[in-house]
């Protein structure tokens, strides 16, 4: 995933796609797993599993895979990553049955809905664009992303076009202050489509959760809170031995996203061509740290059940060890002998609990989306990205670029800030 994303970002499209490719293919043969590697990450650690992919990540494949054949300008085989895309979210949907809120995508389906219209596909592109009215709409609840105009402007445009004289007046009163273009008012003119993946994606840490049993060990567990608040190494290594001698002290671990918010909340892009000038401003589509974060969070119980499930393992088995050891000696040092090898092996199985922190991390924190109609002819282009205060932070030119009627022309592009 991350290699297929380096790739991508250095202009390798063939190349990304060969590794994004490899990557699908490990995550369906890994979705069953295997009963040896559930038997080894119980009795160890979620790590001892091979990583499938968070369901957004898998979906994110296939995104990625389109935005690359685009830029190839092979784009029967972006309509074949859209279909993908498709038939995966009906899957996640059909068996989440609604445990999870990740069940739609409303960028994926929005970019399907862009492609099929490039195609000149417009029957798929209304239905990709109205799933994504429906993506929306769960994102608003869920995640707290308005409904683009953008959207609209789409759905309004394309139903008139189809004549779907219902469904239109259904979106007229969805967008009721939304000014829009019918497709006979833009024929003969072209389009600019600019996608900015900004920002990096969450990455996940330990939560640890110790448990303590008798007022000894909570003693302890305070104390040891007590004196540093984060879980370094060193205090990791030194929490491990101080709980195994304690003896009555259980650890959890449990992943957590910790967020990494782009700077980036605006981009604007300028086409200027003699003294013509256009601009438009792009819209959030896609905030894959609220999804990341919210995904995590439907897990937690499920998670932190098999942790705890995991962890009372250990510790009976660390108990199981002394008692073993004390029999095996004998009475002439048994107790002695007993503690220690207990102590040994409790200290062992509160320092091998780690969560499963694997993810795809070099995925964008936010996916930003413009279009803006340009008449046929040849341009300059001038991306500038803002914060929300409006502030400046990078800015990218491009000169020379043909906008030819009744094409499309997609710039696709990161900014790490």
């Amino acid at each position: 995933m991350d290699r297929g994303m380096l790739e991508h970002l250095a202009g390798r499209y063939n190349e990304s796609n060969h590794s994004l490719a490899r990557a699908e293919l490990l995550t369906e043969d890994l979705y069953t797993r295997r009963i040896s590697s559930e038997v080894e990450a119980f009795l160890a650690t979620d790590n001892a599993l091979p990583y499938e992919g968070e369901d957004f990540e898998k979906v994110m494949l296939n995104v990625i895979m389109a935005l690359n054949y685009v830029n190839l300008g092979l784009w029967d085989d972006a309509l074949v990553e859209a279909r993908k895309v498709d038939h995966k979210l009906n899957l996640i949907s059909d068996r989440n049955h609604g445990r999870m809120a990740y069940t739609k995508d409303a960028f994926a389906r929005y970019l399907s809905g862009v492609l099929y219209e490039t195609a000149g596909d417009l029957p798929n592109a209304f239905v990709a664009y109205r799933l994504a009215f429906e993506g929306f709409q769960a994102y608003r609840k869920t995640y707290g992303i308005e409904m683009p105009d953008l959207l609209g402007q789409d759905l309004l445009r394309v139903s008139d076009t189809l004549g779907l004289r219902q469904e239109h007046e259904e979106y007229r009163k969805a967008f009721p202050d939304l000014a829009w273009q019918p497709a006979a008012a833009t024929r003969g003119m072209g389009e600019l489509v600019f996608i900015t993946l900004a920002g990096r994606a969450p990455v996940k840490r330990d939560v640890f959760i110790d448990v303590p049993f008798g007022a000894d060990a909570l003693t302890v567990v305070l104390a040891t809170k007590g004196l540093h608040g984060r879980h370094s190494r060193e205090n990791r290594a030194a929490e491990s031995v101080l709980y195994g001698l304690t003896g009555r002290v259980i650890r959890l671990a449990v992943p957590k996203f910790v967020p990494r918010r782009t700077a980036v909340a605006q981009v604007e892009a300028v086409a200027v061509s003699g003294e013509a000038r256009y601009d438009a401003r792009s819209v959030l589509m896609e905030d894959i740290t609220a999804i990341a974060v919210k995904d995590l969070e439907d897990r937690l119980v499920r998670t932190t059940v098999k942790a705890a499930a995991r962890a009372a393992w250990k510790y009976a088995l660390a108990e199981g060890v002394q008692v073993g050891v004390r029999e095996a000696v004998g009475k002439d040092g048994g107790a002695l002998a007993g503690s220690l090898a207990g102590a040994v092996a409790r200290i062992i199985a509160i320092a091998s609990e780690e969560a499963d922190k694997r993810s795809w991390a070099t995925l964008p924190d936010r996916i930003l989306v413009g279009r803006v109609m340009l008449p046929p002819g040849t341009y300059d282009l001038e991306f500038r990205y803002a914060g929300r205060s409006e502030r400046e932070i990078e800015r990218y030119t491009m000169r020379g670029v043909t906008i030819s009627a009744g094409g499309r022309r997609f710039f696709s592009m990161r900014v790490l800030q």
